[in-house]
């Protein structure tokens, strides 16, 4: 129910003046550096394309068109379209109908006439709702950021997944080559007595344990491609591309400097959308509010008959106060200033997952590093022992076929962890720049929004306090 009533203007500013919500400013408790110290570096071109740290590329293709034609990338383009149009709309300050309408009563000359019906909120609902559209449109730009940088983790990633498999599938070829020479020798010597029935069993049971090895890897390759397809928008099978196997997985050069934790309150655009959607909260409690003041009402209405007679005109102005509905409109600022303590608390919550990623990719990175190049010893030495036991055994040496057999094993085991040890370089290095926020524009084109549209800033409202390590 709607009652218009006249109240001095004094008394109605004074009670908008209290309008809105005071909120708190975005806080976080961050270390002023990382636990894992690495080397630091003048930024270079590396640091914001840092795929190309592996020389590689297909890699570079890949990632440009994942970029580029990835779907989850284009759905987040249609959705910022989608708040720019919302932002566009929340502008209007009057909302209401005009009509126009020709009557022609029984015995009377037609009548034109033409009617307006609008109301303004006294209190800047208008203002507030602008506010918060312009909040989530930026919160959707950079939700187009956040898919982009989404996708460039996972292209990054299958694609090193696809080289492990292909890697693996190619050691387990020389496994096949290997221990096919090594039951043939056995065959040799069981013939002319210098091995046993058992010897032989042995080596079978291994040559077949390696081919039923290879059809997984065959599967898991064929996934990783059929995965890349997908990221890259299209049919599997339609990628166009020559993925085939080079002999090497992908292995990336130089340090990286971290920075500090606080970088990642600017870098990361999900930890920058989290704040965005604190901002459109906010005020979204500021437009709960100003429904339940005054809005001012404007209604007019201009007639004149169509054969030129006297026109007349009417024009009315007054407030409408809603009475009945405060309860609930109350319950609506209420129910808003819960989702502003919800987004805080996402916000803290993006805050420390981002922290959390990046000391764990670099803890990854460093172990993987120093895992690669043990595992290439292991390789080194199980190879050169292998080769030995194989002239041992037919020069007579005191050696059994069970360790030819045990080298056999230990060279593959080792190669497979040489593989699994480069991957998780490969891995951790994405996962790191990925957590750093790095490798994606910070912006991406869209149409400009009225200016006159005041913005709850994260700059003006975002603070940090760094805990100082002594």
């Amino acid at each position: 129910m709607r009652i218009i009533m006249m109240i001095p203007l004094g008394i109605l500013l004074a009670g908008c003046a209290e309008i809105g919500m005071a909120h708190r400013p975005l806080e976080a408790d961050l270390p002023d550096r990382y636990s894992v110290l690495a080397p630091v570096k003048a930024p270079t071109r590396e640091d914001a394309e840092w795929w190309r740290n592996f020389n590689d590329p297909v890699l570079d293709q890949l990632v440009m068109r994942g970029m580029s034609d990835n779907l989850s990338v284009a759905e987040a383009r249609a959705r910022l379209r989608e708040a720019e149009a919302n932002a566009r709309g929340a502008n209007v300050p009057v909302s209401g109908n005009a009509n126009a309408s020709v009557r022609a009563p029984s015995n009377v000359s037609e009548t034109s006439e033409f009617s307006i019906n609008g109301q303004i909120n006294l209190a800047g609902e208008t203002g507030f709702r602008s506010r918060a559209a312009q909040a989530r449109l930026e919160a959707a730009e950079f939700n187009t950021i956040e898919a982009r940088r989404t996708v460039l983790s996972e292209v990054a990633q299958a694609y090193a997944d696809l080289r492990f498999f292909q890697s693996s599938r190619a050691f387990r070829a020389q496994d096949l080559r290997s221990r096919q020479r090594t039951l043939t020798d056995i065959e040799t010597q069981l013939g002319a007595g210098a091995a046993t029935r058992l010897d032989l069993l042995r080596a079978q049971s291994l040559l077949a344990e390696t081919r039923a090895e290879i059809p997984q890897l065959d599967a898991r390759i064929i996934q990783t491609r059929n995965r890349l397809s997908t990221l890259l928008g299209v049919p599997v099978g339609s990628l166009g591309m020559d993925l085939g196997y080079r002999g090497q997985q992908p292995m990336p050069k130089g340090t990286i400097d971290a920075g500090v934790p606080a970088d990642l309150l600017r870098a990361r655009p999900d930890i920058r959308r989290a704040e965005q959607v604190y901002a459109a909260a906010v005020s979204d409690v500021g437009a709960a509010d100003a429904a339940r003041y005054p809005s001012l009402n404007l209604s007019g209405l201009i007639s004149a008959p169509t054969n030129g007679g006297s026109r007349t005109e009417t024009l009315l102005a007054g407030l409408v106060m809603p009475v009945f509905n405060q309860p609930a409109l109350l319950a609506e600022k209420d129910a808003a200033s819960a989702r502003v303590e919800q987004t805080y608390l996402q916000w803290r919550i993006a805050v420390l997952d981002a922290v959390e990623e990046v000391e764990n990719a670099q803890t990854l990175l460093t172990s993987a590093r120093k895992s690669v190049a043990a595992a290439r010893e292991a390789v080194t030495l199980n190879r050169q022992a292998l080769d030995l036991s194989r002239e041992l055994l037919s020069s007579g040496g005191n050696i059994t076929v069970l360790d030819v057999l045990d080298r056999e094993r230990a060279l593959s085991s080792s190669r497979t962890a040489l593989a699994q040890n480069t991957r998780d370089v490969a891995s951790a290095f994405i996962q790191l720049y990925v957590a750093l926020g790095r490798g994606h524009p910070l912006t991406v084109d869209r149409m400009p929004i009225n200016e006159d549209a005041a913005t709850v800033s994260s700059r003006d409202e975002l603070s940090v306090d760094l805990m100082s390590f002594q």
